[in-house]
């Protein structure tokens, strides 16, 4: 069952606890060392995989089972702190005063005024343009 949680920080983490046992052939070494090379990658986007118990080892009846109890949680903090290219995808104008604004003034200057770089200007304007959509009518956010 997936439970929530805070962590020392007061952000949400979601978390889940398994059993794994190694593949046929594997050791409880070996999946302990393949475990950590992942964890260390997932740890950049905020998914962390801890050990709770070394190596447990039950004996039930004639068979010896190995494995591992294992925690995956998901800090929710590294998935919604607003990087990357969704950060911002609109300004606080409209598609009409920008319009307005860039018949007065330079492209540099049209760019400050809406709040984005002048290459992201130009690429909103042509898309703007094919759509039929660059006028001084569109109330849309630019």
């Amino acid at each position: 069952m997936i439970e929530k949680a805070k962590d020392t920080f007061g952000y949400d983490i979601m978390y889940h606890r398994f059993r794994m046992a190694p593949r046929d052939g594997e050791t409880i070494e070996e999946l302990k060392k393949d475990i950590s090379l992942l964890s260390d990658k997932l740890a950049a986007c905020g998914i962390y995989v801890h050990f709770l118990e070394s190596n447990l080892e039950k004996r039930t009846g004639r068979h010896k089972e190995n494995f591992i109890n294992v925690e995956v949680g998901i800090h929710e903090h590294h998935r919604t702190r607003g990087a990357g290219w969704f950060k911002r995808k609109e300004t606080k104008v409209t598609v009409s005063e920008v319009f307005r604004y860039s018949s007065e003034h330079n492209t540099k200057e049209t760019a400050e005024f809406a709040g984005v770089s002048v290459r992201t200007l130009y690429t909103r304007k042509t898309a703007l343009k094919k759509a039929d959509k660059w006028n001084e009518n569109n109330m849309n956010m630019f």
